[in-house]
């Protein structure tokens, strides 16, 4: 069985970090780039200390940066940002999924499924190269149809991503042997990173951007495979969650849709009704939607003909209008500027704004802009951002390439659209990084943003711009000193970055350092000792309750923080699931902490472990600890109307019920008072 123990093995937590670092879509890597190279500065500290939380089943996802990118259809895309920390446990939990999945898939590899495929523990990268999946895909595809299966028909699930159950997971991840903890502990992950900024939590879906996802998601999409049955009629092909249907007559490819419909209904998918048709087909390449890695003349020469190449991107958009979305952008990216062409391009974009990364990967070739081209440039930035990713694009496209008279305009234009608390985290780093390389925000405005916006990504990408030209050294001093104590791992680590290129000098107690930025720090002599890691038992309360007073949790419990840290972290679990064994599980918490307190203080008296009771009346604990008699009371007396401890309320006799979540509400200033009870005296 696939455990923890698996999982945190110190191999396969390296080759997750190598995996993540070699991660083939150039888009996801372009957000991290210096974050990976921050904590590369101490990795080997940093993955080893991984394993504790990992093999513990304590490591606590943080909650992913949301972007919201614009489709064709005129609707969003989410696309999440991982902290680097999150993505190699991520990572390593899908190795092992890999490892115990890809026996069971190996013989469907490159017949039936085409996308996805793991490439072995000794590759270099994760998943097989795509562009050989996508043209065995589509070769396959010829094969069918030189082969007398004329009639196809597609198969396409909606937000496949989005809409992928936890439960329905966890089952299909038992199925293939791993551990009940193991999936447990992947799926809190998922609940965090897949919830909304508002932080509503979904209990569905995987994060789109992480290459961990699709592989997990064909532990679920080979639901399909294995109950489409064996039929020599027809021919079946799935490329990710798009799944291809090849036949010699429409009745029998009704039926395998009849049968595929099923099987979505079986795990909670839904196919797009709009895209399933059946037809005929007269020209195989027609059908296809495309070839990966298409091959043109125009490029094929080492130097590249641009003539012919405009050419081409002339045929491929007739009245502006993209009939080939593939080779276009193809094409595209091999582009030199020219005025014409980018004429052409803004044409374009008025009808398709999805082009809007392509145009911006092509503008950014220009040395310097034209003014026509700036122009509209910024005329595209200055319209309200509808869309806040395309500003961003073209904000990030205009850096350095602009004329001083335009780069002038930029500037107003930036200003006035600078709103901190408002912004779409990729806008609000690419207006900050201009504002703060031309020194046009004051320092008030600079601590603002560095140190409150709600984005940990956007904090770190603006730590990572701080130089002390503008704002002077002190003040740049101050503000790397307070980011290395960011409760951000990856904002603290870019300060770490900041301070050892900017050759700052560190102050205050080392201890408040976070730990990761410790590590960087520690590899370049700055600091001598390592601050002691993260206290999960503070992560926790905060989590159910805010912020709540800082306890030394470690001197409380002693050798018992362990086994406390590992009772309140299931306890923070319940709080957002089931209210009646939160209520157990705060109790037992409870018992934990009437040890230790009873053991520092012989005056309060002796306690039995697992007494709870019998102290609650006890009149030197309330001398004492007032609040925290008073909480210990209220939950253990609510644990006592549990369904999940007695049949019977022992006081009454009757039936216990399930505890609601409102009690959790009215439970919270009683922890909060103990809390700071104890913070007082600890």
């Amino acid at each position: 069985m696939v455990g923890l123990d698996e999982l945190a093995d110190l191999a396969n937590i390296r080759r997750a970090w190598r995996w993540v670092r070699s991660n083939p879509d150039a888009q996801y890597k372009s957000y991290f780039r210096d974050l990976y190279s921050a904590y590369a500065i101490a990795d080997e500290r940093l993955l080893a200390e991984l394993q504790e939380p990992l093999r513990q089943g304590t490591y606590q996802a943080s909650h992913a940066c949301k972007l919201f990118l614009p489709k064709p259809s005129g609707i969003l895309r989410p696309y999440s940002l991982l902290s680097v920390q999150d993505q190699v446990a991520y990572q390593a939990a899908v190795n092992v999924v890999a490892e115990r999945l890809f026996p069971r898939v190996r013989s469907l590899y490159y017949k039936d499924v085409f996308g996805h495929l793991y490439a072995g523990k000794t590759s270099a990268c994760f998943y097989r190269t795509w562009s050989d999946g996508y043209a065995k895909f589509n070769e396959a595809a010829r094969q069918a149809f030189a082969k007398g299966f004329r009639f196809a028909a597609s198969f396409d699930l909606t937000a496949c991503y989005d809409s992928l159950d936890h439960g329905v997971l966890q089952y299909f991840l038992e199925r293939i042997g791993c551990e009940r903890e193991f999936c447990q502990l992947l799926a809190s992950w998922l609940n965090v990173w897949t919830a909304t900024d508002k932080r509503i939590y979904h209990n569905h879906g995987v994060p789109e951007g992480p290459i961990s996802s699709g592989l997990l998601s064909e532990a679920v999409l080979r639901h399909f495979d294995a109950g489409r049955g064996r039929q020599q009629t027809v021919r079946y092909l799935r490329y990710v969650d798009d799944i291809r249907l090849f036949a010699k007559d429409e009745k029998t490819l009704r039926q395998m849709l009849f049968r595929l419909d099923l099987l979505s209904k079986d795990i909670g998918l839904f196919p797009q009704s709009s895209k399933i048709g059946i037809g005929e087909i007269k020209d195989i390449e027609e059908e296809l939607k495309s070839v990966s890695r298409p091959t043109e003349a125009t490029v094929r020469a080492k130097r590249v003909d641009q003539k012919r190449l405009r050419r081409r991107i002339v045929q491929l958009s007739p009245r502006f209008d993209v009939k080939n979305s593939t080779r276009f952008k193809y094409l595209l990216a091999y582009a030199r500027p020219e005025s014409s062409l980018t004429r052409r391009l803004w044409r374009i974009y008025e009808k398709a704004p999805q082009y809007y990364d392509n145009i911006a990967r092509y503008l950014r070739r220009y040395r310097t802009m034209p003014d026509g081209a700036a122009t509209r440039l910024l005329a595209e930035i200055r319209k309200e951002p509808l869309y806040q990713a395309i500003a961003a694009a073209f904000i990030s496209a205009a850096d350095g390439r602009l004329s001083p008279p335009r780069a002038a305009t930029a500037d107003f234009t930036a200003r006035k659209m600078w709103k901190p608390a408002t912004l779409q985290a990729d806008l609000l780093v690419a207006l900050g990084r201009r504002l703060l390389s031309r020194g046009k925000l004051t320092f008030d405005q600079t601590r603002y943003v560095c140190l409150r916006a709600k984005s940990w990504w956007a904090r770190s990408q603006l730590a990572l711009c701080l130089v002390d030209r503008f704002i002077g050294r002190p003040s740049f001093e101050w503000l790397v000193n307070h980011l290395l104590r960011d409760g951000s791992s990856d904002v603290a680590r870019a300060a770490a970055f900041v301070a050892v290129s900017g050759n700052v000098k560190i102050v205050g107690r080392s201890r408040t350092i976070h730990r990761d930025a410790a590590a960087v720090l520690r590899e370049f002599g700055l600091i001598r000792r390592m601050p002691a890691g993260p206290c999960r038992i503070r992560m926790s309360f905060t989590r159910m309750f805010g912020r709540v007073r800082d306890v030394q949790w470690r001197t409380v419990f002693g050798r018992d923080y362990r086994e406390a840290e590992r009772q309140a972290i299931l306890c923070r679990a319940y709080a957002d699931t089931n209210a009646t064994a939160w209520v157990n599980a705060v109790d037992v918490f409870n018992d934990w902490l009437l040890m230790s307190l009873y053991g520092h203080d012989p005056s309060l008296g002796t306690y039995v472990p697992g007494s709870v009771g019998s102290v609650m009346g006890s009149r030197r604990l309330r001398s004492k600890y007032p609040a925290i008699q008073a909480m210990v009371r209220s939950i253990h007396e609510k644990r006592r109307e549990s369904a999940l401890s007695h049949a019977k309320e022992k006081r009454t006799g009757r039936p216990t019920r399930a505890v609601r979540f409102s009690y959790i509400r009215k439970a919270k200033p009683l922890i909060r008072a103990a809390i700071s009870e104890l913070a007082v005296k600890w």
